[in-house]
């Protein structure tokens, strides 16, 4: 085996792990909402917790960012504003459906950043999206039913929002990425991101502090595994297989999620929703695999849900 083959696996193994961590969000959030845990504190502690941790690795290695001012505004609306609510939808979700449910519905982000891409001129449309299209909305079809038999559709606009708030957030971030490192905009992010939820909650009250240990252990679990590990071993993997190849593993998180969902939480899962969440999942890697397809090469280079 030679030394590039090992970097392969190395980049894989790391991608693997990344996407574990990402996988285990809303269960974590499932967990520390049963435990009394706020929105807002949740994903303040989250944040603010990420910031400073992201912000020592980036001084350490690239030193204090010398930014332009529009950069900046733009970095903090885009945590501040688009990470931000997206995090919220998404997490909030779990409150109504199934943490299962919600990733794959998450999921439907790669196509809708493609459909958004090409309304927008950044793309050109081609089979290939086409395909992708066709697949995903037959996925979701098959995962909701037509119906939307005994499922909350309050829950399932929440998730499908998250998705549709992050699609505008990887367009907005791949056009920003091209002036700053994944650290940096990382680091900004979070930071934004933490300010937002800390004057939400605030704001309207809504921060809780009294928690037992176990709701304070998987908040920072939230912070640890499915932020700081997920973001680090995914730049990691990223540099030794390439971002399209890392994107691509990195599908496997709504599956990830299903299964700890199922083992974890016992939740329970049609094979039709299980071929749906499979067809969603297909139809954003050929998204990725669209050779006119470049704004999803970047899609996790800032931060994730």
């Amino acid at each position: 085996m030679n030394s590039r083959q090992k970097q392969s696996i190395v980049g894989a193994l790391l991608t693997l792990i990344s996407t574990l961590g990402f996988s285990v969000y809303p269960i974590l959030g499932k967990f520390v909402f049963e435990g009394g845990a706020g929105l807002t504190t949740v994903l303040f502690v989250r944040f603010t917790i990420a910031a400073l941790f992201f912000w020592t690795i980036t001084i350490w290695q690239e030193g204090f960012p010398r930014l332009t001012l529009k950069l900046w505004l733009v970095l903090w609306g885009t945590g501040g504003l688009c990470y931000s609510l997206m995090a919220g939808l998404y997490l909030t979700s779990v409150r109504y459906i199934p943490a299962s449910l919600a990733a794959m519905l998450l999921y439907a982000y790669p196509i809708i950043v493609t459909v958004l891409a090409v309304l927008m001129k950044q793309e050109t449309f081609s089979s290939f999206k086409l395909a992708g299209l066709v697949l995903s909305t037959t996925g979701l079809v098959l995962v909701l039913g037509v119906a939307l038999k005994g499922i909350n559709s309050f829950g399932v606009v929440l998730a499908l929002g998250s998705a549709f708030v992050y699609a505008i957030y990887i367009l907005i971030g791949n056009q920003v990425l091209k002036s700053t490192t994944p650290l940096v905009s990382t680091s900004l992010i979070s930071t934004s991101a933490a300010l937002t939820y800390g004057v939400i909650g605030v704001a309207l009250g809504g921060t809780t502090i009294s928690l037992s240990l176990n709701t304070w252990l998987g908040i920072g679990g939230i912070a640890l595994f499915s932020t700081i590990i997920a973001m680090l071993t995914f730049f990691h993997g990223m540099k030794y297989i390439g971002a399209t190849s890392a994107s691509i593993i990195s599908t496997m998180e709504p599956v990830m999620t299903v299964f700890l969902a199922v083992i974890i939480l016992h939740e329970g899962i049609t094979l039709l929703q299980a071929l749906g969440g499979f067809l969603v999942v297909m139809g954003g890697i050929l998204a990725v695999f669209s050779p006119a397809a470049k704004v999803l090469k970047e899609d996790k280079t800032c931060i994730n849900a």
